[in-house]
């Protein structure tokens, strides 16, 4: 009879283990990662999607205090803060040489600047379109030789804010410290 039980205890252990694998791998494959845990999935900042590129670059997205790429006060991100060590905001302009689902590749005078894949799949979710042709301002830092676009301003008035003033990512929700 004690096997009994402990074989029927183990098999709904493992039955639960099962199901709680097949949820999770459900929601891996859809992106609902956060959801499955109960974390939920961030939204971004709604007013901050309508701020202009230079309020961006001066640290007022969000409500923050960082200083912008003409300030004379540029100080490196706090450490911990954002995910992306941001010491210095930079506006670059360009012509979009192409769009579509996947990418946007902006021609600069710096050159090609790709933005793809979850920052542009973040951007198009929060409604933000661009067509070839169009001329846009990109805002953001370089990482390396890499340059990370924080918010996109297109002439006709569009803008979608991709990082906060720290660099950390919109679509990143707003973390455990509610802020």
């Amino acid at each position: 009879m004690l096997k009994k039980i402990i074989l029927g205890v183990l098999l709904i252990g493992v039955i639960g283990i099962l199901a709680a694998g097949a949820i999770y791998q459900t929601a891996y494959q859809t992106g609902n990662v956060g959801e499955a845990r109960g974390r939920g999935r961030g939204a971004a900042n709604e007013s901050a999607l309508a701020l202009p590129a230079n309020e961006l670059a001066q640290g007022r997205g969000r409500g923050g205090s960082g200083y912008g790429q003409n300030s004379t006060n540029a100080v490196p991100a706090q450490p911990g803060v954002g995910q992306a060590q941001v010491s210095e905001w930079v506006t670059l302009q360009g012509t979009v040489v192409s769009a579509d689902q996947n990418a946007m590749t902006v021609k600069t005078d710096k050159g090609e600047v790709i933005v793809e894949n979850r920052p542009w799949l973040f951007a198009q979710e929060s409604g933000f379109t661009t067509q070839v042709g169009d001329n846009v301002t990109l805002v953001g830092f370089y990482e390396g030789d890499t340059f990370e676009v924080g918010q996109i301003s297109v002439t006709n008035g569009k803008t979608v804010v991709l990082r906060d003033q720290n660099g950390r990512p919109m679509w990143a929700g707003r973390g455990r410290r509610g802020g």
